[in-house]
């Protein structure tokens, strides 16, 4: 992918470690850095589900992989064009996996 194709700021949050009595992960999320990536949004989809409408968007991102963006995991969240998304996969790809595809999902819960 040429560089001019990566044209949206993603900046990549990590919940803290903090756990309660009862193990539970209930840190707040923090920024842990910020690279240019290609956000592509699918078309939304709305279901009536229990009375109520859920509103949930995919997106592929795309950001080049290095020594930050390879530590990320599906537990982290990004951040573009004022929305935050949650990540559902990670892939490698390109020539020597040199991109990573994130599948990420807004509109629903971590």
């Amino acid at each position: 992918m040429r560089a001019g194709q990566l044209r949206h700021r993603v900046t990549f949050n990590r919940q803290s470690e903090d756990t309660d009595e009862y193990g539970n992960v209930k840190g707040a999320f923090e920024m842990l850095f910020t690279v240019w990536g290609n956000v592509r949004e699918t078309t939304g989809k709305e279901r009536v589900e229990a009375g109520s409408i859920e509103n949930n968007r995919t997106a592929t991102i795309r950001v080049r992989k290095s020594t930050q963006t390879a530590g990320l995991t599906e537990a982290d969240q990004a951040v573009t064009r004022g929305e935050t998304w949650n990540i559902r996969g990670i892939a490698n790809v390109g020539i020597s996996d040199a991109m990573l595809d994130l599948l990420c999902e807004a509109g629903v819960a971590q």
